[in-house]
C-alpha cells in the first residue's frame, strides 16, 4: 500500500549514545503529521541500542515506530537500501543518529517539493556544529539566490562534481525516484556524493532556503575518516564515484569539473599517503589525458612515494 503525502525518517545510529535521543525526539516534533519513523542500531557497542529501546517504549503511542537492531555492523549505503526496501511512503529521509532535525524541516521541505513536478530530492541549509561548540550556516546567505538558480535551470551536476555542496542531512528524497535508480550505491563506503550526482544527472531538483538540519562534526563521524592516514576508507568509494562520473559526463565542460576534482583528490591521497588509492586517481587522470605542471608534481610524488602525512595531519 503506498501512502500519499507521508514521510518516512530511516535513522541509522551506530555508537551514537549521546546523541540518538535528541535525534529521535526531533523526529517526534516536527510539525509535519503524517510521518513514521524506522530506527537501525547498527550493531553499536555502547549504550546506543538501550537508549532506543527506553525511547520506543515511551513513545510508540505518539508516532508509527519501527525498531530494527543488528547485532553485528553492515555497510551503511547496504543497510539504508534493506531498509528503503520496505518504505511505502512518498518521502523519505536519511537521518544519522548524530543529527537532529529542526521543527519545521519535513513540512518546509515537502512544500518545496510539492511545487515542482518530478523533482527527486529537496536540500536546504544546515547548522553545522563544531565540537568546540561554535556554530556556522552552511552556507553564506548570499548563496541562496545562487542555489535557486542553480537548482531553476537543473545546472547543479557540474558544481556537484567539483564539490561537496549539498548538506546531506538536510535531503528529503521522493521515494519512488531512490528507488528507481537502485538507491545508494551499496558497493561505496559513503553514499551521497554518488546518489546526488546520479538523481541529479537525471530529474530536476528543488533548493529550500530554511535552515533544516543540525550536523554535528565531531571526531568519530564518518566525513572525519575521508582522508585518514595510511588507510582512508572514503578515498576508494571516492575514486570509483569519479570513475563513474566519467561515464556520466557529456560534454567538455563536466570533463574539465571531474579533472579538477580528480586533481584535488589525488593531492589529498598523496599527503595522507594512501598511495595505492592515489594511483588509480593518477591512472584515471591520464585516461582523461589531464596535462600540466601540477600533475606532473604529483606523478613524481607518486613515483617516490614521499610520505609526509605526519605533517598533513597537524595542518588539517
Amino acid at each position: 500500500m503506498k501512502f500519499t503525502n507521508r514521510v518516512t525518517i530511516i535513522c541509522i545510529a551506530f555508537n551514537h549514545e549521546k546523541w540518538v535521543e535528541k535525534a529521535l525526539i526531533s523526529v517526534l516534533l516536527q510539525d509535519f503529521e503524517d510521518r513514521e519513523l524506522i530506527i537501525v542500531d547498527n550493531g553499536s557497542k555502547d549504550r546506543t541500542p538501550d537508549i532506543i529501546k527506553e525511547w520506543v517504549k515511551n513513545n510508540t503511542d505518539k508516532l508509527p515506530v519501527t525498531a530494527i537492531y543488528k547485532n553485528m555492523s553492515v555497510p551503511y549505503c547496504q543497510l539504508f537500501n534493506e531498509v528503503l526496501s520496505r518504505v511505502e511512503s512518498q518521502f523519505v529521509v536519511d537521518l544519522s543518529g548524530d543529527d537532529f532535525l529542526y521543527a519545521n524541516h519535513l513540512s518546509q521541505s515537502i512544500a518545496k517539493l510539492q511545487q515542482t513536478p518530478n523533482a527527486a530530492f529537496v536540500f536546504s541549509d544546515a547548522m553545522i556544529l563544531e565540537e568546540n561548540g561554535e556554530q556556522s550556516t552552511f552556507y553564506k546567505h548570499e548563496d541562496h539566490k545562487e542555489l535557486a538558480k542553480k537548482t531553476r535551470s537543473n545546472d547543479m551536476y557540474e558544481t556537484l562534481i567539483r564539490k561537496s555542496y549539498i548538506s546531506a542531512p538536510t535531503v528529503v528524497f521522493i521515494t519512488d525516484i531512490l528507488k528507481q535508480v537502485g538507491g545508494y550505491d551499496a558497493t561505496l563506503s559513503y553514499e551521497d556524493f554518488d546518489v546526488q550526482l546520479r538523481l541529479v544527472r537525471g530529474f530536476p531538483i528543488v533548493f529550500s532556503e530554511h535552515v533544516g538540519v543540525l550536523k554535528r562534526k565531531h571526531g568519530d563521524s564518518l566525513s572525519a575518516s575521508q582522508y585518514q592516514r595510511y588507510k582512508s576508507k572514503m578515498l576508494p568509494s571516492t575514486l570509483r564515484v569519479c570513475e563513474k562520473i566519467k561515464e556520466m559526463n557529456r560534454d567538455l565542460r563536466e570533463e574539465a569539473a571531474l579533472s579538477e576534482r580528480v586533481l584535488f583528490e589525488l593531492k589529498h591521497a598523496l599527503w595522507s599517503a594512501n598511495f595505492e588509492v592515489a594511483q588509480g586517481f593518477a591512472n584515471l587522470a591520464d585516461e582523461m589525458n589531464v596535462k600540466g605542471i601540477q600533475f606532473s608534481l604529483y606523478k613524481l610524488w607518486l613515483r617516490v612515494r614521499l610520505d609526509i602525512s605526519w605533517l598533513y595531519v597537524n595542518l588539517i
